[in-house]
């Protein structure tokens, strides 16, 4: 779905329950009950991650995560119903990579100081296992619990920041993102039993700014045989290279069950969309007979998605 018209939609649906439940408010008796619990809560979680950078050469980064979260939830006006909301969340894990390679070889080029300019060899299938990988995300939000007799929606809104750290060939942190969003949120909670609790959450994030790096200069060089048409040559390093990401957003959808007072099961699905990143340049140094030259090649952050599923089990108290 557009990202336009999934925003609108989201939209839509907040603010027709908002002004149903507002509507009802005079004449419906209420279930204090079903407000959103203050408090703190902990939680641990264990799902899979799939990065992907779609198209003709097409790449995954996959692994099972394991997660912590906190969530703290304070009253802004306990008879408006007010409330605001703290949370922190980290995932870690080894992740797999599956994509392609394409090498460097030289060509000529009078106008290079040692005579060749860097290009690549054509892709090739590769893939390597156990990169570390792991992000953690923070959230200030504020809402409203909108209480009837036997649900409670609870709209909310805030900011958010998120940093994800991915590694390679044994490097970590090779590559950051941070993501600047603001999240758009409903979270409905009624009681099917005497006991228990039931919740189901949407959020739809609107990411407002993204800053990817990736540091080149934790890669080591090294030598490349001869091809047929050039001598051999030598990779001396990188510098890093650093990518603005203007546009994306993201999808959370959960169900939390309270089993008792205290514990929860919570099924989530989490997706990420980021718009491809404007081309900038990363300095490549290389020697060839014993002649340094320094070239630029234009990267850009193509277009990708992430996706998560999991289950978390938490404890409020």
């Amino acid at each position: 779905m557009p990202l336009l018209r999934l925003a609108n939609v989201v939209k839509i649906l907040f603010l027709a329950v908002i002004a149903a439940l507002v509507s009802s408010q005079v004449s419906a008796q209420t279930d204090d009950s079903l407000a959103t619990p203050t408090g703190h809560e902990v939680n641990t979680s264990l799902g899979s991650y799939t990065y992907a950078e779609p198209g003709g050469l097409s790449i995954t980064i996959h692994g099972v995560k394991v997660g912590a979260e906190y969530t703290g939830t304070l009253p802004l006006s306990r008879r408006h119903h007010w409330f605001a909301q703290a949370n922190v969340r980290g995932t870690f894990g080894n992740v797999t990579y599956r994509g392609w390679c394409s090498p460097f070889l030289i060509t000529p080029n009078n106008a290079s100081p040692n005579g060749f300019e860097l290009d690549f060899r054509a892709a090739s299938p590769c893939s390597e296992t156990g990169d570390p990988d792991w992000y953690l995300e923070t959230r200030g939000l504020a809402g409203k619990d909108l209480i009837g007799r036997t649900w409670a929606w609870s709209p909310y809104s805030g900011l958010g920041v998120r940093h994800l750290s991915n590694g390679t060939t044994g490097t970590p942190g090779y590559r950051t993102d941070e993501y600047l969003y603001v999240p758009l949120g409903m979270t409905a909670r009624t009681r099917p039993a005497s006991h228990g609790t039931l919740s189901a959450n949407l959020e739809f994030d609107r990411l407002l700014h993204g800053w990817q790096k990736t540091r080149g200069s934790k890669l080591d060089g090294g030598d490349v045989a001869a091809p047929a048409t050039a001598p051999a040559f030598t990779i001396d390093g990188f510098t890093d290279v650093s990518f603005a990401q203007p546009g994306g957003w993201a999808f959370r959808a959960s169900a939390k069950y309270q089993i008792t007072r205290h514990w929860s099961v919570e099924p989530y699905y989490l997706h990420w969309n980021v718009s491809r990143s404007p081309v900038n340049d990363q300095t490549v140094t290389f020697t060839v007979n014993h002649v340094t030259a320094r070239e630029l090649i234009g990267f850009y952050e193509p277009l990708n998605t992430t996706d998560e599923f999991g289950v978390k089990w938490g404890f409020h108290f």
